[in-house]
């Protein structure tokens, strides 16, 4: 669980998946209040359906592996890492025009 400070301060969240050919792509997230309680509780419960419809509404910042790395052994952060699920199956923000 996260605390009142780290809630209110921030946590950074690390989301690492593949892509459709497997190959590993992440971002990195410095989540606040309610959405940063959110994703601890899709990370505890890896609620990986949750993380399909939520995902792009939320992280952003897309990072190299090496970012991702240094952000991982430089600061406390949460790594969401699954094998679950693709970045193809992450549903688009919604106003988000289609091909």
């Amino acid at each position: 669980m996260l605390n009142t400070e780290e809630l209110a301060k921030g946590e950074t969240f690390i989301l690492k998946l593949k892509d459709a050919s497997g190959i590993p792509i992440q971002w990195v997230e410095t989540l606040h209040g309610a959405v940063a309680k959110r994703w601890f509780d899709i990370y505890q419960t890896s609620d990986w359906v949750a993380l399909r419809l939520e995902a792009t509404s939320v992280f952003h910042n897309r990072v190299t592996d090496a970012e991702a790395e240094h952000t991982r052994k430089s600061a406390r952060c949460i790594v969401i890492k699954t094998d679950a699920v693709k970045e193809n199956e992450l549903v688009p923000p919604p106003g988000t025009p289609t091909a």
